[in-house]
């Protein structure tokens, strides 16, 4: 077994992370939304899966909030010699906040757009024996209280291949 699980959760989170990661999808995709001359927030991709009501409640956040986790791990018996030969899903939940209802939305889908980038430019081989399946499903929730008032949040998840 190469990877553990939370191994590769922080191999993950070291792409989003990087250089030319979610920061750089986000400042390069900004003009796109309106958002010329905003300070887009240095964000940091937490492993940690919680509702965002306890999450809150642990002390203060600064939005947008990135929790990468794994939700589902899957094995198969291809390989005798190995102790994981599979994939697992690989969960990235976006959360924006803020105090009026207008722009909300659009926000979120600037920080899906990005996360989407960093997927796309780095599936395939990702190093160090990982292997992110080019496919992605993204899941946008509704608006709710929570946050700074009104709070929104999105999962993007895509299959990881180990090795």
């Amino acid at each position: 077994m190469r990877y553990t699980t939370a191994g590769a959760v922080n191999h993950f989170r070291g792409l989003l992370e990087a250089d030319n990661g979610l920061g750089a999808s986000v400042e390069a995709l900004k003009d796109a939304y309106g958002e010329q001359g905003a300070a887009i927030p240095d964000t940091e991709a937490v492993f940690l899966k919680a509702p965002p009501e306890l999450h809150e409640r642990s002390g203060a956040l600064r939005y947008p909030v990135i929790h990468v986790y794994c939700e589902r791990l899957e094995s198969s018996d291809s390989e005798r010699l190995r102790r994981m030969a599979g994939r697992m899903r690989l969960v990235t939940e976006v959360r924006v906040s803020q105090d009026r209802l207008e722009g909300i939305t659009e926000r979120l889908h600037l920080w899906v757009d990005a996360l989407r980038d960093v997927l796309e430019r780095n599936s395939g081989c990702a190093g160090g024996g990982m292997y992110l399946e080019s496919g992605y499903e993204v899941t946008v929730d509704a608006v709710k209280k929570g946050g700074l008032h009104y709070l929104q949040s999105a999962r993007i998840a895509c299959w990881a291949l180990m090795n």
